[in-house]
């Protein structure tokens, strides 16, 4: 994708920028607390992020019924003003990833996330017809998460560009690290997505997510999909624009950001982030089973950081 600078939102392009992914806070009788999550919407904002993301692994969407999550997609909504508002819409079922995308037009959403969750990994024809069935269905913008070590699928560039240039798809989130490969893809998926001709590479952007790596030296790309970005926005939003602006070296931020990425690798996911909000002084308790609260020692490791928070 061709942006206006490196790493800056392209006018009119939802998944661009810096896209925040919440968690969704949790009240004492284990419900969504929409007061709670609208405050960390509206600070994200403030602070300058391009895009906030609800209900996916960062918000733990799977956990919630469809009317749970109509209020958490409108909650979010309201908070979020004209910053572009995206929600995730992965289910094991097709007619369930539908009706979740359905739900999410009708409550004002601007775009939809999708990884190809299922019980055994899917092939290249089933993630196809998935991706096809959904945009018949809306026809909000989606981004492709790419998750092959969750989902046990990994999108090929092939079918990136087939998708790009016959469905919805205008966006596709991949790791910048996996243990099997050195380097994130940005280059291989632009070079694919060029190759198939300026109409297809000008509508799709490339995005990348893992926190460790984005706040080591993962490229600026045209996102970063990030949910530490929804608990420590300021630090993230000044990390990635002294990125783009080419500032060279480690910045306070960056080195405490980093460690706290560092240190949220060290306990459970979701959990972890759940955690670390109280820490921050988000009212909320541990997500929902079959996650467990992160252990006291895993706790302790990460107030160590929040008390050098710089």
């Amino acid at each position: 994708m061709t942006a206006p600078a490196p790493g800056r939102p392209v006018p009119g392009d939802p998944f661009t920028g810096l896209l925040a992914y919440p968690i969704t806070p949790l009240d004492d009788d284990g419900q969504p607390d929409l007061a709670a999550l609208g405050r960390l919407v509206d600070a994200a904002v403030r602070a300058g992020v391009d895009g906030v993301v609800v209900l996916a692994s960062s918000g733990d969407g799977r956990a919630f019924d469809a009317p749970e999550r109509d209020r958490v997609v409108r909650a979010a909504r309201e908070a979020s003003g004209s910053v572009p508002l995206h929600v995730a819409v992965s289910a094991p079922a097709t007619h369930q990833v539908v009706e979740h995308a359905r739900a999410a037009e009708r409550a004002g959403a601007d775009g939809l996330l999708l990884a190809p969750f299922s019980y055994a990994p899917l092939v290249d024809d089933e993630v196809a017809g998935l991706v096809r069935a959904v945009g018949r269905a809306s026809a909000l913008p989606l981004c492709f998460y790419n998750k092959p070590v969750q989902t046990g699928y990994h999108l090929t560039p092939e079918l990136l560009v087939e998708l790009a240039g016959a469905t919805t798809v205008r966006a596709v989130k991949d790791p910048a690290a996996l243990s099997t490969r050195r380097g994130t893809r940005v280059e291989v998926l632009r070079d694919a997505l060029g190759a198939a001709g300026p109409r297809v590479a000008q509508r799709v952007s490339v995005g990348l997510s893992g926190d460790v790596a984005l706040t080591s030296d993962a490229p600026l790309a045209d996102a970063w999909h990030t949910g530490l970005a929804a608990l420590a926005p300021t630090e993230y939003v000044a990390l990635r624009r002294a990125r783009a602006s080419g500032e060279a070296g480690p910045t306070p931020q960056g080195t405490w950001l980093h460690d706290l990425a560092a240190a949220l690798a060290t306990v459970r996911p979701v959990a972890g982030l759940h955690a670390l909000a109280a820490l921050l002084g988000v009212r909320t308790g541990p997500p929902r089973g079959p996650w467990l609260p992160v252990p006291p020692d895993g706790v302790a490791r990460l107030r160590e950081v929040v008390d050098r928070r710089p």
